[in-house]
């Protein structure tokens, strides 16, 4: 009970205040409410931190359930029935929809990418606000962008020059506006609470695109953004300094694992992550902290490493 002790002494400090109803309730497919034990709450609670990741909407129903068991006076609570994997989680139907794959073995093993130059344009942060989620793997899934807090109305800007390709609501993703550039990368700006452009429009870096809000699958208005080539994720924290607001390489490489593909600085030296490696083990192997280890790699302390994995180590 420890942990949950914990749960509510940091829900005292988180950002998001306790919704006055169920913030659950949000989603249309809970409507019914079950009783559980206080044991079995706890247990809920404390699963949690088995999680890889936790993400704003595990952060707020974690508090949500620390604050009933504080004032609950019984040996029970009425909770909604939930689902946490819907809740977490962008459909598949929604990605299929917003992000046709191109099937990898039509993709080189290897190629360098630029990412600015005259033609290109150059890069604009698309809102300068704090990290709140990492790119990474949560539940064996994947988180596939990077989610920057706002609030309701804040200006979006498009990270650099190119063509609409999709601006309008599409489930989880809320309303999200997708930009086609002209090195073949696409950027993704989910939960706008107003889209400010059309599909066929021709935007500028730093053109506003759209407002924050908190539509989709959204827990407490932030900016969800993406990086993707042909379809496939690419971490843009591994190029893209979200704390200075600027692009830290001019070129990447980027390379097809067995998964998916990575982007990484053009001639960094690589490891390959072997079965039982930690990032400790690591980081020490060659000299690092494990803290240097994983922000070279753009990601957060509870990343999930798998066995053949690549990392960057400088």
């Amino acid at each position: 009970m420890l942990r949950t002790a914990l749960i509510i002494c940091f829900g005292l400090f988180f950002k998001t205040p306790l919704a006055s109803t169920d913030p659950v309730l949000k989603n249309d497919s809970v409507k019914k409410y079950k009783i559980i034990s206080k044991f079995k709450l706890a247990r809920l609670i404390d699963s949690v931190f088995d999680k890889d990741k936790v993400s704003s909407t595990d952060v707020e129903l974690l508090n949500y359930y620390a604050q009933i068991l504080k004032n609950n006076n019984g040996d029970s609570v009425k909770l909604p029935a939930l689902n946490l994997h819907e809740l977490s989680f962008y459909s598949q139907t929604d990605e299929k929809i917003l992000f046709p794959l191109t099937p990898s073995d039509s993709i080189p093993d290897s190629f360098n990418l630029t990412l600015e130059s005259e033609h290109l344009g150059y890069y604009f942060s698309p809102f300068k606000g704090i990290i709140t989620s990492n790119f990474g793997y949560r539940e064996g899934r994947i988180h596939k962008g990077i989610d920057i807090d706002l609030e309701k109305g804040d200006k979006v800007s498009a990270a650099f020059d190119g063509k609409v390709r999709f601006a309008q609501k599409q489930g989880g993703f809320g309303n999200v506006v997708i930009l086609m550039h002209a090195n073949g990368l696409e950027t993704v700006y989910a939960h706008l609470s107003k889209i400010k452009v059309k599909a066929g429009d021709v935007v500028l870096s730093g053109q506003t695109i759209g407002l924050g809000g908190n539509t989709g699958h959204s827990y407490g208005t932030h900016l969800h953004f993406e990086l993707r080539f042909k379809g496939h994720p690419l971490n843009p924290a591994t190029f893209i300094s979200f704390s200075d607001h600027k692009l830290i390489y001019h070129t990447i490489t980027v390379k097809k694992l067995k998964q998916q593909l990575a982007a990484y600085p053009v001639n960094c030296k690589l490891h390959t992550v072997s079965r039982g490696e930690s990032w400790n083990l690591i980081a020490g192997k060659y000299g690092l902290l494990t803290k240097d280890l994983l922000a070279l790699n753009g990601v957060g302390k509870r990343y999930y490493l798998k066995a053949g994995q690549q990392l960057r180590i400088n």
